[in-house]
Parts: structure tokens; sequence; C-alpha cells
């Protein structure tokens, strides 16, 4: 890409005047008077500027990949500096919903991407991807779904329930150049009690499995402790191959001290909480790929059902 502005005076040797004599230049403050101009004061002076001007040219147009053309008018140049900000930064202008948001800055944080920001897209629906016009380079996300955490069965005197949290599902992360356009693509499912998290994919480049189911509860007298679901794992992924985080044991020290096990946090936020000594279903997961509370029943209490992990979804930052 073009860059018209061109450092003058940069070659060694030119004649110049050193920088600790330009920095006790008096004409600094008060500017040249008239008469006859130190040629080697004055080439100093426009080298300063010129050299600044250069470099964030250059920086406009290698974010950008746009010219950046001395053609007397500011807007463009303006304008692609905004953007040349944007892509560096995130742009607080743009609304995303919160996963995309939450996304969008680790997109800015990867640093790897080079050009200039488009904007981040959330799929939660199997489908087709088709890049925005103009992208020539993606940061992909793929998120398992999340797994169910455990259920419990009837009570009797001196018997409680305690199901373990279920897994999360895993992530994985690539930055692609190439084959990215009409790729399929596939959301794994939340799962509810009896299944565990299903895979998301990115046609063969990346995929992400589910989380595993919470243990489900036995009725059976305290002490015990109910095993949690583990958290799925991410495969190709060329910057970032994560597990789901694992669910928590659901542990009963006594009829009226337990607590079912909390959902695996997925790499978007936590999972569907615990119960504490309250008879209840376990909480349902809400933010994508997480995993689903237990459920929890005291002491001659009806069954109950764990609550269900969240779906996947697959996250595309496009730069162009």
């Amino acid at each position: 890409m073009a860059n018209d502005f061109l450092v003058f005076g940069g070659a060694g040797g030119a004649n110049v005047i050193t920088q600790a004599a330009y920095a006790a230049l008096g004409a600094r403050a008060s500017g040249f008077s008239s008469g006859t101009a130190n040629s080697a004061q004055c080439n100093k002076t426009w080298r300063q500027s010129s050299i600044m001007a250069a470099v964030l040219a250059q920086f406009i147009s290698d974010r950008t990949g746009q010219d950046v053309l001395d053609d007397g008018t500011t807007a463009t140049i303006l304008a692609n500096l905004k953007l040349s900000a944007a892509a560096v930064n995130g742009d607080a202008t743009k609304t995303f919903s919160v996963a995309a948001a939450t996304l969008s800055t680790h997109a800015m944080q990867l640093g790897q991407a080079v050009g200039r920001y488009l904007g981040t897209r959330v799929f939660t629906a199997n489908g087709t991807y088709t890049p925005t016009a103009g992208t020539t380079g993606v940061i992909v996300e793929c998120i398992g779904g999340g797994g169910p955490g455990g259920s419990t069965v009837v009570t009797s005197t001196g018997q409680i329930g305690v199901g373990g949290g279920g897994g999360a599902g895993g992530c994985a992360r690539s930055y692609l150049t190439t084959g990215f356009s009409g790729v399929s693509m596939t959301i794994g499912a939340g799962a509810a009690p009896g299944g565990n998290g299903g895979t998301t994919s990115f046609g063969a480049l990346l995929s992400a499995t589910g989380g595993a189911q919470g243990g489900a509860s036995p009725a059976a007298a305290p002490p015990y402790v109910t095993i949690n679901g583990y958290g799925g794992s991410g495969s190709g992924g060329n910057l970032l191959n994560s597990k789901g985080g694992d669910g928590t044991l659901g542990i009963g020290t006594s009829v009226t001290s337990f607590a079912s096990g909390a959902g695996g946090s997925s790499i978007l936020g936590a999972g569907g909480g615990g119960q504490p000594t309250t008879t209840g279903g376990g909480v349902t997961a809400i933010t994508r790929g997480s995993g689903g509370g237990g459920a929890l029943n005291g002491t001659t209490s009806p069954a109950q059902t764990g609550g269900s992990g969240a779906a996947g979804a697959i996250i595309v930052h496009e730069f162009s």
C-alpha cells in the first residue's frame, strides 16, 4: 500500500544539527526570525515532524490496508486512523451480544490478525459460514455444549441425595487465512440429564467436545460424595486447545449439611450453581457451553432432576 508521507533529511550524515543543539535552540519556542536561514536548523525541524508523520501514516496503512495519500485532504486519513485504533483496541461504538463483546476482546488481545478488524459474529445454530465481504482472515472459536448436572432419587428417613455438577464444553481457537469460506458449522447441544454435551465443529478444521454429565445421586445415608462431570476438550486449534471446567462434587456430611455440585465454567463464564441444603432441581446453565448444576434432596423427599447444560457456540472474528 502507498504511503505518501516520507521522511525529510533522514539519511546518514544529513545536514541537520544535533539533538542536543536542537533541544537548546531558542527558535524552538519563538520560531525562526527573519533573515538568513540556517539550513541545518531548518532541516532538523522538518525532519522532526516528517519522521512522525511517516511513522503514523505507515501504521494507518499497515492496520487498514489502505493507501495514505498526500492529496491535500484530511477526512480519509482521519477515518482510517480511527479504524486503526479500533483494530488495536476494539471499537467501543460497535454493539454486540454479551458473548460477542467478550470474545471480541479476546480477539484484540491475541494480536494475531494483520489488518482491519471488521467485527465479531456469534453462531448458535448449525449452518455454513459465509464471510463478510472483504474478510481475508478470521479467528474462529469453537465451544462445546455443556453437560447436565446429576439427578437424585426418592429419599427415605435418614437419607439424602446430592447430584454432581456437569462439565463444561471445551474450546478450540484458530487463526485462519485460507480455507474458511463455505465451511460447515455444527453447534454442540447442551445436554439434559441422561446425556453429555455435544461437539461443536468448524468443518474438519477445529472442534470442541461437550462436557460430561455430573454423577447421579443414590438415596443413601451421609456422609458421601457424588462425582462431578468432566469438561470437554478442544482440538485442531492453532492458537488454543483448552479443556472446559469440571463440575464440582456433590457433598453430604449429614442430613442437615449437604450441597449439590455446581456446573463447570466454559471459556465464556460460569455454569449453573449448586444447591445448598434446599431440596430442588439442578440449576440450568445459561452461559454458552457451561455445565448444569446438580439436583438436591433432603431426607424423605421426592426425586429431583439435574439442571441442563447450555449449548455451545462458534464465534468468528473477521479481519480484512
